[in-house]
């Protein structure tokens, strides 16, 4: 009988909140080794009676409720980031920044973030409601996190392979208020704002 093994780990975001409700996809060269595991409120995943010896690829997904999380105050703390005022200290949040996926921070995010507050968009352009790092990256630069490594694999699954977690990023979220309770609702615009009126997206500048 061939040797089995496992892979487990967790997911949980940046400021160590378990995640619930995020999709691990486990794919393989032998599609019958191919399974998905749904996380529950301890944010844990395993998947046992995996054939060693084979090639496994490991990725995390969650696209839902993008305005979770997502505020005027979220928008004023990117606009400072680009202008040099306050920089975002940490690779996590700059990847928050990235709302229309162009691995890249500028003014095109901030407008597209408006537009998801305002109503007038539904979702971001280009890119899924959360992203999901391989918890063991390291990063060289924090200030400059692209690209990133969204998947991790195993060439040859040889042991069991424990603490192979992901840090979940609330994209827009650059202030961590996402809220784990609204994870899957509906989300209401009726909490926002008119702070966004004081910011003039085009030129980049504070008014």
């Amino acid at each position: 009988e061939a040797p089995m093994a496992s892979i487990s780990g967790a997911v949980y975001t940046e400021t160590d909140e378990r995640m619930s409700d995020v999709a691990l996809q486990l794919t393989s060269e032998n599609s019958e080794f191919a399974a998905t595991f749904q996380t529950l409120g301890d944010g844990a995943y395993a998947f046992d009676n995996l054939s060693m010896y084979h090639q496994y690829v490991l990725q995390a997904e969650k696209d839902d409720d993008p305005l979770n999380g997502v505020s005027t105050l979220d928008i004023l703390m990117i606009q400072r980031h680009i202008l040099g005022l306050q920089e975002l200290d940490s690779p996590f949040k700059l990847i928050a920044v990235d709302v229309n996926n162009s691995s890249s921070v500028s003014s095109a995010d901030l407008i597209h973030l408006r537009k998801l507050i305002l109503g007038i968009n539904d979702d971001f352009p280009n890119n899924h409601s959360w992203r999901f790092v391989d918890a063991n990256q390291q990063f060289e630069d924090i200030y400059d996190p692209f690209p990133f490594r969204e998947r991790t694999e195993w060439r040859s699954l040889e042991q069991d392979e424990e603490g192979a977690d992901f840090i979940g990023v609330k994209i827009g979220d650059v202030n961590n208020t996402y809220s784990p309770a609204r994870s899957g609702a509906i989300s209401s615009r009726s909490e926002t704002t008119l702070e966004y009126t004081t910011i003039d997206l085009e030129d980049g500048m504070i008014q």
